[in-house]
Parts: structure tokens; C-alpha cells; sequence
């Protein structure tokens, strides 16, 4: 109550001033006066737009600067006009809570600039380092909206040339407040720009900050610094350490927690309970992920205590993102349909405040949210309706992260709609939809592929050419079967290229792979020596899959190359091809007999899954066997194994 009062005596006494100042304009008096008039009107707007957050008053300070600006020159004024400018800067860093972000930012950025061509390092090093420390902040924020890399950039070569005045031992705060902006800077570029070494700058930065600020002396200060701190560790654990960093991160925030209470700082205790929920949610894909992602879940509903809808519709909407993502964790070890409807519920709530307009990135992170979680959702439930609400969403999502914008995002926003169309095409009745969906999932990940050169971003490359393969081999079914089961082939040995001994699994894939194209091609065209090449896949395939380590891939790679050889009987040495193939269909059925028992036991879903392809086994080997009765008796083959049953 004595605060409001204090605002009220406050715009009272603006009235005052402003009106005293609206009668000097009356008068007459050269330019330069009265530009310095509508400086200080400006002045009074700003003031009071800050005490009392108002948007009108912000845009009338914007207002009467601009018009002070009307009055100076560059040669006459300039000391007078790099004030105003600076003045300017501030009054549109100030307007972007209230309307147009990015527009006010780059006003306030622009004004900086030019401001600064009046005051220099040599002449006016105070004014100079506050200027660019104010330069600084508007250009991080800016980054945030838009160009990320290019603004992160101009805020971090402001930070420097500030902390060429300000140092630690004459100008402690300013040197604190420099470090800080300079650690936010690096952070912010590292989500576009090599994450460890500007994840790894900026948790430098913040700890030079410290010593500023010590706990028991200026504990919000240094708490406000340790919660910047835990944000950088847990950005470096995205590429580098993965669990030791998020681990740091944790510490960071219950450090700070120590000093933010709920009771004595509402706000700032939700702000950190948020980092804390991130750094679990991340611990969560490596560690204890039931037990972490409930310690997450407990984090951020502590923060939406104080995050209303009503009161801080930003916060509030980042919370039920993060929300969202961990319950799509959650959905992997329990309540799978319920944890993922929990987690579309959240990021359609967080879609009621972000729009691509004012919130492009979180716009995209809650749309991410809904891709994978109707994608998941599609196998089990309603999977061409689910895969359409993906679809949808995907492409909200490159309407933000274009390939001008944000060409790695754009890349991998192209993989995700090749997945898409992948499973889609899965769920189609007509051969003419198939066709355009996989037509759709290759076009995808081509444009991803151009991005993802196979030098700089190899993993990527090679996962962008295994979708490709993908859309291609499904493709191949319905149209043009040798031509796409070549264009399969050539993706999967693109990707065979980049995976080696560091992806071995992913390398083991790619050869079961490429067997199964192979054989496809066999059926067509040089089926014994496509059938060679099948076989060398498949048993490259099962020296990495082994029956003890990975049972049901290996049993599964031993069906694709019984296949081959049942195809290349119908080349050459029936018998034998087919008494090999008899041999290694029967081991399969085995290994899946005795995996469906293990998973009835403990009451695994997957059990039936492993019936049927034992059964299919059963069928296969019979087959073989009237092949090689047949043969024996010099008789034309008989009861040939398909193709659909494998």
C-alpha cells in the first residue's frame, strides 16, 4: 500500500514537472533548447514508465526523444545529442516488456551505436563503458528474438570494451555487472555456436563475477550470479559431460536456494526451481530417470506456485513447457498413453501465451513437444490421425527455424518431418498416398542432408541418409522398385562411409540395412551377385548383435539372411542354398521362442510380437523343406518362401 502511494506522489509530482515544461515549449527559443525541453519530458516518461511499468508512458518518452533528436546536428550538438541517444536506448531497452520486442531492441541498440561515436575510450571512458555495458544487454536480448549468433556477438565485444574501463579493483560492481552480461552473452550464443567452448566461456565469466559478491555479504547478488551459473553448466552438459555438468548444475541451484526462500524471494525462488527441474529433467535421459524426472516434476510445480497465468504469463508458460518435456520422459517408464496426453495438455497450455510473432523459439520448443509426443503416441493409438497432429506441428516449427534464420535447426527440423512422413507412409491404404509421403520423407531429408555436410557434421549426415534410405525402400513397394531400392542402397552406403567403430550399433543397422535392400534388388535384377552382397551385410550385422548380448536383432538379422539365401536357390545350387537357409530359420525360431517365454514371465507386451515371427520361422522353415524335397526329386520348385512373410 505505501508503495502504491509512493507512485501516486510520484506521478503528481511528474504532472507538475511535465506541465512546467509544456509551457516552456510555448515560448519561443532556438532548437537546441528546445530539444533539451523534450529531452527532459522524456526524461520524466521514462522515470515514471519504470515505477509504474506503463507501456503509454514508455512509447510518449520514446516519442519526445525522438523529437529532441529532431532538433540537434551531428557537428553542432553532439555532445547533446549522444545524451538523448543514450536516453533513447534505454527507453526502448525499457519498452520491451511492454510491446514490440524486437522492433524496441533494435531501436535501442541502433541509438547505442551512434551514441557511441560521440563518446570514446580515450576522452570519455566512463561514459563510454556504461554505454556499452547498456549496449550490451539490449543486443543479448535482442539475440534472443533474432540473429542469435550475430547479436550474441555484439554483446559480447561490448562486454570487452567495457571491462577495458571497468576493473575489479577500482570499479568492483561494474566489473561484476560486465562479467555477468559477458556470461550471458557467451550462454546465449552457445544454443547456435560451438556449445562447449561458449558454454565453457561463460561459466568463466560468471565465476570471475563471484568474488564481487560474496554470500555473506551480498547474498542476492551472489545468488543471482550462482543461478546464471547453474543455466551454463547445464547448457555445457549438452555436449560435453554429460552427467558430472548437470550434477554441478544441481548443486548450483540448491546453493542458491539456500539464500532464495519462497517466503523472503518469491520470484527469484520460482525462477531457480525452474533451473533445478531443467538440470534433473536433463540427469533423467542419462540416470535414474523414474527418480529424477519425479524430482523435476516436484521442482517446477513448486515454481508454478508463484508463476500464475494472470501475473507472469511468460514464466508461467515456460514452466508447463518444460512440463510437457518431462512428461514424455515419464512416458517411457510408466503410464505411457497417459504421460503423453499429460505432456500435448502442457504444451497447448504454454501455445496460449507463445506465438510466432512475440515468442518464435518457445514457440518452436512447445511445438517440438507436441511432434514427438503425438509421434509417439501414433504407435500405439490412432497412429494416421496422431501422425497428421505431428505432421502439423513440424511444420509450424519450420516456419520459425528456416534455413536462412537458422540453418541447423532448419536441418533438423527436416529430419523430423522425414521421420514423420516415414510413419505415415506406414499407416496408408492406397498406394498413390504411400508414394506421396515417402516422396515427402525424401525430400525432407535431402534438404537436411544439403545442411549436414558429411564433413562438418558427420552423425548427422549419416542419421539424415539412413532416413533417406528409409523413405526410399518404403517408396520402393509401391513404385519404380529398382530404381528406389538403388537410391536406398547408394543412402545406406553413404551412411556406412561415416559409421565405424564409434557408432557400432548404428553401423550394425545400416548392414541389416542395406541386406534387406539388397535382397529386395535381388528379386529384379544380378540376383546372385546382389544375394552375396546380402549375405556379407547380414553377417557383418551379427558380429555386433550377438544371440547372448542382443538376442531378438540377432534372430532378426538370421531371417533376412535365410532370405537371401532361399533367393539366390532360385539362381543357382538350390539344395544347398536352401538346406543353409533351413538351418539358420530354425535357429531364429528358437532364440524367439525362448525370448517370448522370457518376456511372458515378466509380463512383457513384446511377447506376442516374438510368437508371431517365431511362427513365421515355422513357416519359412517348411517351405525350405519342400524346396529341397522337391529338388530331390528333379521336380520344378515348389512352395517358394515369400517375401511377405519375412
Amino acid at each position: 500500500m505505501n508503495m502504491m502511494g509512493n507512485i501516486a506522489q510520484d506521478i503528481d509530482d511528474y504532472g507538475k514537472a511535465l506541465a512546467v515544461y509544456e509551457k516552456m515549449l510555448a515560448m519561443k527559443m532556438d532548437s537546441a533548447k528546445e530539444s533539451n525541453i523534450y529531452r527532459k519530458i522524456g526524461d520524466l516518461h521514462l522515470e515514471m514508465a519504470r515505477s509504474a511499468k506503463s507501456r503509454d508512458m514508455c512509447e510518449q518518452a520514446i516519442s519526445a526523444y525522438k523529437r529532441a533528436l529532431q532538433g540537434l546536428s551531428k557537428e553542432r550538438d553532439p555532445a547533446l545529442r549522444a545524451k538523448v541517444l543514450r536516453s533513447l536506448g534505454l527507453a526502448c531497452s525499457a519498452n520491451v516488456d511492454l510491446a514490440d520486442k524486437a522492433g524496441s531492441l533494435k531501436v535501442a541498440v541502433n541509438a547505442f551505436r551512434d551514441a557511441l561515436r560521440f563518446f570514446s575510450l580515450d576522452s570519455t571512458p566512463q561514459d563510454y563503458a556504461i554505454i556499452h555495458q547498456e549496449m550490451a544487454v539490449a543486443a543479448r536480448k535482442l539475440a534472443e528474438l533474432e540473429d542469435r549468433a550475430e547479436n550474441s556477438k555484439t554483446a559480447i565485444k561490448s562486454c570487452k570494451e567495457s571491462l577495458k574501463v571497468f576493473t575489479q579493483k577500482d570499479n568492483p560492481q561494474q566489473y561484476a555487472n560486465a562479467k555477468t552480461n559477458l556470461g550471458s552473452a557467451y550462454l546465449t550464443l552457445a544454443e547456435v555456436e560451438d556449445r562447449v567452448r561458449n558454454s565453457e566461456q561463460a561459466i568463466a565469466a560468471y565465476r570471475e563475477a563471484l568474488p564481487v559478491y560474496p554470500p555473506d555479504r551480498s547474498s542476492e547478488q551472489y545468488a543471482a550470479i550462482m543461478h546464471n551459473l547453474a543455466a551454463a553448466y547445464l547448457s555445457l552438459s549438452e555436449a560435453k559431460d554429460r552427467v558430472a555438468n548437470c550434477k554441478r548444475a544441481i548443486e548450483a541451484c540448491r546453493d542458491v536456494l539456500q539464500i532464495r526462500t519462497k517466503d523472503r524471494n518469491p520470484l527469484p525462488y520460482a525462477a531457480t526451481q525452474n533451473n533445478l527441474g531443467n538440470a534433473y529433467l536433463a540427469l533423467a535421459g542419462e540416470e535414474d530417470s523414474l527418480e529424477n524426472c519425479r524430482k523435476a516434476l516436484d521442482a517446477y510445480r513448486r515454481a508454478l506456485q508463484f508463476y500464475s497465468l494472470g501475473e507472469f504469463p511468460e514464466q508461467w508458460a515456460a514452466t508447463q513447457s518444460n512440463l510437457g518435456n518431462v512428461y514424455l520422459i515419464l512416458a517411457d517408464s510408466e503410464d505411457y498413453a497417459e504421460n503423453l496426453l499429460k505432456a500435448i495438455r502442457a504444451a497447448r497450455e504454454a501455445l496460449t501465451i507463445y506465438s510466432p510473432e512475440n515468442y518464435a523459439e518457445d514457440y518452436a520448443e512447445a511445438q517440438k513437444i507436441l511432434w514427438l509426443a503425438y509421434l509417439t503416441l501414433a504407435d500405439i493409438e490412432n497412429r494416421p490421425e496422431n501422425c497428421l497432429l505431428a505432421l502439423d506441428s513440424c511444420q509450424e516449427i519450420l516456419q520459425i527455424c528456416t534455413k536462412e534464420r537458422d540453418p541447423l535447426k532448419h536441418a533438423s527440423s527436416q529430419k523430423d518431418l522425414a521421420i514423420t512422413y516415414n510413419m505415415l507412409a506406414d499407416s496408408e491404404f492406397s498406394p498413390e498416398a504411400k508414394a506421396e509421403d515417402c516422396q515427402r520423407a525424401a525430400m525432407a531429408a535431402i534438404k537436411a542432408i544439403e545442411i549436414y555436410g558429411a564433413k562438418d557434421y558427420p552423425e548427422e549426415h549419416a542419421e539424415a541418409q539412413m532416413l533417406l534410405w528409409a523413405a526410399y525402400s518404403a517408396l520402393a513397394e509401391v513404385e519404380d522398385k529398382p530404381e528406389n531400392c538403388r537410391r536406398a542402397i547408394a543412402a545406406c552406403e553413404a551412411a556406412l562411409q561415416i559409421y565405424d567403430e564409434r557408432k557400432p550399433s548404428e553401423w550394425a543397422d545400416a548392414k541389416k540395412d542395406l541386406g534387406y535392400s539388397l535382397i529386395t534388388l535381388a528379386e529384379i535384377e544380378n540376383r546372385e551377385e546382389n544375394c552375396k552382397r546380402a549375405i556379407d551385410a547380414c553377417n557383418a550385422a551379427l558380429e555386433h548383435y550377438s544371440q547372448e548380448d542382443a538376442p531378438l536383432e540377432h534372430a532378426d538379422v538370421l531371417r533376412d539372411l535365410a532370405f537371401a539365401y532361399v533367393t539366390m536357390a532360385e539362381e543357382k545350387d538350390k539344395a544347398n542354398c536352401c538346406k543353409t537357409a533351413l538351418k539358420i530359420y530354425r535357429k531364429a525360431n528358437k532364440i524367439y521362442i525362448s525370448a517370448a517365454e522370457r518376456m511372458e514371465t515378466g509380463g512383457d507386451l513384446g511377447a506376442s510380437q516374438a510368437r508371431l515371427l517365431a511362427e513365421k520361422c515355422s513357416r519359412s522353415v517348411e517351405a525350405c523343406k519342400a524346396i529341397i524335397k522337391a529338388s530331390r526329386k528333379s521336380r520344378g520348385p515348389s512352395a517358394p518362401v515369400r517375401r511377405h512373410e519375412q
